[in-house]
């Protein structure tokens, strides 16, 4: 029978009332104790990592769990995490940007209602995320993904788009990894994983000094020249459509020229969920292109800061725009063939 760690690190799955809301406070151990049956999938080991309501966790947090799976990667045939929703996704693409050949599945689950209470999706997700996490051992396939509502999705693509319901995850740009049928697991799409990245990642070390800015029409191309004093390690900019980044009234093509100056790299994304940007389409973005600025192209939000995080501090800025255009773990979409 396979074996198979329970890590804990909190979240609204574990989560009771507390004087002021709702707050984790239910270890591992009581949170299983009430589903019968998991056995069946394998052995279990329950480890309380720590215990957060995820809109508190950090980059540290991410290099505990890295750490942790690291440590017990020989001694388990796959890793479920329990988690709270609000920053599940920035935690599934940073672990899968610190665990290049990563020999074991790793699943991350949670839930929009608490343990116990009625109506909680908590324990259908539990109960599908063994039979995904089963099946995926099974079959020795690796990388990081989440479970939710009966649905696998792929780590570094994963995005957290609905606040109450119990569909909250969709995948983006990239099709499922799976689903339940009857209740059991059916796999579909094998993601791409590189067994080992262009740049060492091993001291787990985290950039931090990076600005997320979501432009408006009418934006204030000040308050961009105020960020280039600040001297950020990266500029990550959600743009409008394809990557339109406003120029006459408001010029914004000013500071980004200027953060070019100062060495610092301006990543252009797009507030729309899906699709992804092309700056070479309009000369709205045809513009940001010609002063140096970096397309997402169909990366996520979480994508791309993750691997901004942890490529900064082993790369700088040189090859930066190599680094995030290479496809790491299906993070990022190959173009299409020429011709």
């Amino acid at each position: 029978m396979p074996e198979f760690m329970v890590i804990s690190t909190g979240g609204t799955i574990a989560s009771r009332p507390g004087s002021l809301g709702l707050t984790p406070s239910l270890p591992g151990e009581e949170l299983l104790s009430s589903l019968d049956g998991l056995e069946r999938h394998g052995g279990v080991t329950i480890l309380d990592l720590f215990s957060k309501d995820s809109s508190n966790m950090s980059p540290e947090d991410w290099k505990m769990m890295a750490a942790c799976l690291k440590a017990e990667e020989e001694e388990y045939d796959g890793f479920l995490i329990l988690h709270g929703t609000d920053t599940m996704a920035y935690s599934a693409s940073a672990l899968s940007f610190f665990l290049p050949g990563f020999s074991k599945p790793v699943v991350l689950t949670g839930s929009m209602f608490p343990m116990g209470e009625p109506g909680s999706d908590a324990e259908s997700n539990v109960r599908e995320s063994f039979a995904f996490l089963s099946a995926l051992a099974m079959e020795g396939r690796t990388g990081v993904c989440i479970s939710f509502h009966g649905r696998l999705i792929h780590g570094p693509r994963s995005q957290k788009i609905l606040s109450h319901d119990t569909t909250a995850f969709s995948s983006i740009n990239y099709p499922e990894l799976g689903f339940i049928r009857n209740g059991k697991a059916v796999l579909g799409e094998k993601p791409f994983l590189a067994p080992r990245y262009p740049v060492d990642v091993s001291s787990l070390s985290v950039e931090t000094s990076i600005f997320l800015v979501t432009l408006f029409p009418g934006f204030k191309a000040r308050f961009l020249e105020h960020l280039a004093d600040a001297a950020p390690r990266a500029i990550v900019l959600e743009a409008l459509g394809l990557g339109g980044v406003p120029y006459l009234g408001e010029n914004l093509l000013n500071p980004i020229a200027r953060f070019r100056e100062r060495n610092i790299p301006v990543v252009i994304t797009t507030q729309c969920v899906y699709g992804g940007v092309d700056l070479s389409v309009y000369e709205v973005g045809k513009r940001t292109l010609a002063l140096g600025a970096i397309s997402g192209k169909d990366m996520t939000r979480e994508a791309i800061i993750a691997k901004l995080m942890i490529t900064l501090p082993v790369c700088g800025t040189d090859c930066l725009e190599e680094l995030l255009h290479e496809n790491f773990c299906d993070e990022i979409s190959a173009p299409p063939p020429q011709g």
